[in-house]
């Protein structure tokens, strides 16, 4: 019998929170899986905490960690990730748009051979200005990672252990997990789901976070392309700096030497900022190599990305 864990970040749902555990309880209980329930307090103001407190009183698989303050959601599910214990972990919002009743066809897709499993919410019940910048998003992350999803960002997923285990998240990286977990070559599959209008409380996602999740993704694009070989990234930097420079440089020389014309020349000055800069980042691309050699056997382990370790 495998154990099922759910990992559901929680931030001023008081309203909502016993309300899906009574959910989740409904459907678990006619499965044939045992189950967990971690719900991590992300430093919520309310009557939260009172709540799942009271929850976990009643209910031995239901386990409670609670943060000092507000840490974001990436926090929530990397400490979540640490404690569950399950063979199939579930993330889920706190906020009972997303349906447990979805749960079975997750597990079915998990046990068609999927590492994770992604929720899209195809008729998505959020405001206009939602949907059309999520829309926004997902087409641009699936452009540049080159994995074609409907919603990255959807938090209702089922994983394997393996890849919990395995993915390392800050800052708003959730948001992006379906390309970490790309990078390490898991199977990902997506399915349709039924979302829920929001009942209670109001959306946590203002405008604020698009730019950190920005920047976030710019690290996420580094992170899952290069950074076992920083070189190639650097080195295109490097390359296109010294042509630069070079074809500014071609030029300055052509005009003096070839045509005669003497002065004071920007072009040369810039010529030498570009040759310059593409020198320092190809030294910068070789100490990282040297860093990333040096420490490899720390940094990349063989059980990240292999499915079974066979000794000859």
């Amino acid at each position: 019998m495998k154990l099922i864990s759910f990992v559901i970040p929680v931030f001023n749902e008081s309203e909502s929170i016993l309300k899906l555990y009574q959910e989740i309880v409904a459907v678990c209980q006619n499965l044939e899986n045992d189950y967990e329930i971690w719900f991590i307090n992300d430093g919520s103001t309310d009557q939260t905490e009172e709540i799942l407190k009271d929850i976990e009183t009643k209910d031995s698989r239901v386990k409670l960690i609670r943060f000092r303050k507000n840490f974001g959601k990436s926090v929530a599910l990397s400490v979540g990730f640490e404690r569950a214990k399950g063979d199939i972990i579930f993330t889920m919002d706190a906020d009972l748009q997303d349906d447990p009743k979805e749960i079975p066809a997750f597990l079915e897709v998990i046990d068609q051979g999927a590492d994770l499993v992604c929720g899209w919410k195809k008729k998505r019940k959020d405001p206009l200005e939602k949907r059309v910048a999520s829309a926004f998003f997902n087409s641009i992350v699936s452009m540049m990672t080159g994995l074609k999803l409907h919603d990255f960002n959807c938090g209702f997923k089922a994983y394997r252990k393996k890849v919990v285990k395995t993915i390392h998240m800050y800052g708003e990286f959730h948001r992006f997990i379906p390309a970490l977990v790309q990078s390490y070559g898991f199977k990902i599959k997506e399915i349709s789901i039924h979302h829920r209008k929001r009942q209670f409380g109001k959306s946590k996602y203002g405008a604020s976070r698009y730019l950190a999740g920005f920047f976030d993704f710019l690290s996420v694009i580094f992170v899952t392309g290069y950074l076992r070989k920083p070189m190639h990234f650097l080195g295109r930097i490097s390359l296109t700096s010294f042509l630069i420079g070079s074809g500014l440089l071609t030029y300055v020389f052509c005009m003096k030497f070839l045509f005669g014309q003497t002065g004071n020349r920007p072009s040369l000055a810039i010529s030498i900022f570009f040759l310059g800069f593409a020198v320092q980042v190809i030294l910068f691309g070789i100490i990282a190599d040297l860093i990333l050699y040096t420490n490899h056997k720390s940094t990349f382990k063989a059980s990240d990305f292999v499915d079974e370790i066979q000794d000859s």
